[in-house]
């Protein structure tokens, strides 16, 4: 089986940064402890709106960059409780989700 690649982008509203960071950073330890995972990267992102002054001054965002060793090993990795739990933490709280499964050029 071929490897997995995901980068998860959520974008939190204002009011619900910190219940967001400290949800995705929850998620980090019990993930590596998967033995599919073979990267499982939390960022901090802040928009960069003028790409001439890089100062980070844009919405702040939270980016997953995620490796698998297998389809299963990522479809195990979303049947998990604390998977669940994650995702009712977000539920009314993002102003954006976007998941993206990336393929190698």
């Amino acid at each position: 089986m071929s490897e997995v690649k995901i980068v998860a982008t959520l974008t939190p509203l204002p009011e619900f940064i910190d219940t967001i960071r400290d949800a995705a950073l929850a998620m980090v330890s019990p993930t590596h402890r998967e033995a599919g995972c073979l990267q499982y990267d939390l960022h901090e992102s802040h928009a960069v709106p003028d790409v001439r002054n890089l100062e980070n001054k844009g919405k702040v965002s939270f980016v997953f960059i995620e490796r698998w060793k297998s389809e299963e090993d990522l479809k195990q990795h979303v049947a998990m409780s604390y998977h669940d739990d994650f995702l009712d933490i977000l539920s009314g709280k993002l102003e954006n989700l976007n998941v993206q499964r990336l393929t190698e050029l």
